[in-house]
């Protein structure tokens, strides 16, 4: 399959979901894009429809659907004692080139270390929802989860010991206070997020450029946290976001991928303006995102927004294990136009991005978003 077609069936992962159970009705159709305009990207894409229902397929119950073409994951929630405090469930998802890796150095993509990964996997959880005196839900959730990952070459991978297949046990831990509306027009809401998974690999071993294999290692934990703000003042909205994770023990494919401007595609990927999607592999990162968005009038919700982020990363092999620090701004305009779609076009400056043996890095990046 070549990179044309990848692009044209939105080859990136759907959103996670919300660490709580969600009983909002949403019917919501998302799909972005970015590309870079200066640098050898592969453009990105990014897409969804998201289906969302309470007392669903029958009472007590709580479907969610998230279909991207090439990838669906499913989710079923049953509320005990017949109040949403308390919910079980399993879920299910997978779909193509879900693990694919394509790992840059110094803003040169390593195309001869480029490979597909595939995903299909399975999860059971309990969500708890505990009352409070503030008008923030706190919410916990415990999952385990099985999932497959199944490896192929690209057109450009040479010299290439593959991963293995192998299957992932997982044990994550959530914490939530509060919650973001999720979507590009969303202007209230506040989170305090935490998380925390061990992981466990059957039949997984070294892989990488031969003669020179990257570490392996069968088990790895990760810790990730974020405290995040969207604030409405009449005509403007504030958003800010501190946000960190820890890893031990990771690589390529299970490290924290930072870089592009892709809007709410997180954990797959962290905002940082400027810079490739994914651009950078971490195993810990600490980032800020900062956004002001103002609404210019009402013809049409023509909307201004202002971008500035900063990120400090410590790689996964083979690159050095020193952090490196890097800043991006940007700007971009969202309108509604053409039956109540949302549309945004976002521009981005990375500081620090290598750019044949430059630095400065230009990216663009579309998307649009129709609620029904």
């Amino acid at each position: 399959m070549n990179r044309a077609a990848l692009f044209l069936l939105l080859l990136m992962l759907a959103p996670a979901a919300f660490a709580q159970v969600d009983v909002e009705s949403r019917r919501t159709l998302f799909a972005e894009t970015g590309f870079a305009l200066k640098g050898n990207e592969q453009p990105s894409a990014f897409g969804y429809y998201w289906f969302n229902q309470n007392n669903y397929p029958w009472t007590n119950t709580a479907l969610r659907v998230i279909f991207s073409g090439i990838y669906l994951d499913s989710e079923f929630s049953y509320f005990v004692g017949g109040n949403t405090n308390l919910a079980i469930g399993f879920g299910v998802n997978g779909g193509l080139f879900i693990n694919s890796v394509t790992p840059y150095r110094d803003g040169d993509q390593i195309g001869g270390e480029e490979f597909y990964g595939d995903l299909a996997g399975a999860r059971v959880f309990i969500n708890e929802t505990i009352p409070n005196p503030t008008p923030l839900p706190l919410n916990l959730r415990a999952t385990y989860g099985v999932f497959g990952s199944f490896f192929r070459d690209t057109s450009l991978t040479t010299d290439f010991t593959l991963p293995d297949n192998f299957l992932t046990q997982t044990l994550l831990a959530e914490f939530r206070l509060g919650g973001i509306e999720p979507g590009m027009t969303s202007r209230l809401g506040g989170e305090l997020y935490f998380s925390a998974d061990a992981d466990y690999r059957t039949g997984f071993e070294a892989f990488g450029p031969d003669g020179a294999l990257l570490p392996a290692h069968s088990e790895y934990q990760r810790a990730y946290g974020s405290l995040t703000a969207k604030i409405p003042v009449q005509q403007t909205t504030l958003y800010g976001r501190i946000a960190g994770g820890y890893g031990h023990d990771l690589d390529e494919m299970s490290a924290y991928k930072v870089g592009g401007n892709l809007f709410g595609v997180e954990p797959f990927a962290f905002t940082l303006h400027g810079y490739y999607t994914r651009e950078f592999l971490a195993e810990d990162f600490s980032v800020a995102n900062l956004e002001l968005r103002q609404r210019l009038n009402e013809w049409h919700d023509i909307t201004l927004h202002l971008y500035g982020d900063w990120a400090t990363i410590k790689p996964v092999p083979p690159d050095t294990s020193r952090w490196h620090d890097l800043f991006g701004l940007g700007a971009g305009v969202g309108f509604r136009a053409f039956w109540d779609i949302d549309w945004l076009v976002t521009y981005g400056y990375g500081f620090n991005a290598v750019r044949h043996g430059h630095n400065g890095g230009h990216e663009l990046a579309f998307g649009l978003q129709k609620k029904f």
